[in-house]
């Protein structure tokens, strides 16, 4: 069986995106079930307070998520790559960075709503 390179390289670039595609696919907009269930059902100061520290959490999780891409484009700097995409990498890293600081933000931000709905909700 003879299998040029050039095939056998593109069906491994093909499989490769899929994978990374389908991990975006349940990427970390998604928030579980039972978070959703615990917003809905959020009435009491207790109820909210879980709920600003759950996103404080993912606040800090985005953070520490844009910290790794930011070491990773740093990594990828000067590095020479082949193929047409190759060269792009820290600019891609640099692109998951801003989206991973501005989630930490929408996170902080709700966070804060969270904390303020505790000063108007029963005890």
């Amino acid at each position: 069986m003879n299998v040029s390179w050039k095939l056998l390289r593109r069906i491994s670039v093909v499989s490769l995106v899929g994978l990374v595609l389908a991990g975006c696919a349940s990427g970390p907009n998604n928030p579980s079930p039972e978070i959703a269930q615990r917003i809905e059902a959020a009435r009491t100061r207790e109820d909210h307070e879980g709920l600003a520290a759950y996103y404080g959490r993912e606040a800090a999780l985005a953070r520490a998520k844009a910290a790794e891409h930011r070491k990773m484009a740093r990594s990828y700097q000067g590095m020479v790559t082949s193929g047409r995409g190759g060269a792009n990498m820290p600019a891609h890293c640099n692109s998951i960075v801003n989206l991973y600081e501005n989630m930490a933000i929408e996170y902080d931000s709700l966070a804060a709503d969270h904390r303020q709905m505790t000063k108007t909700a029963p005890l």
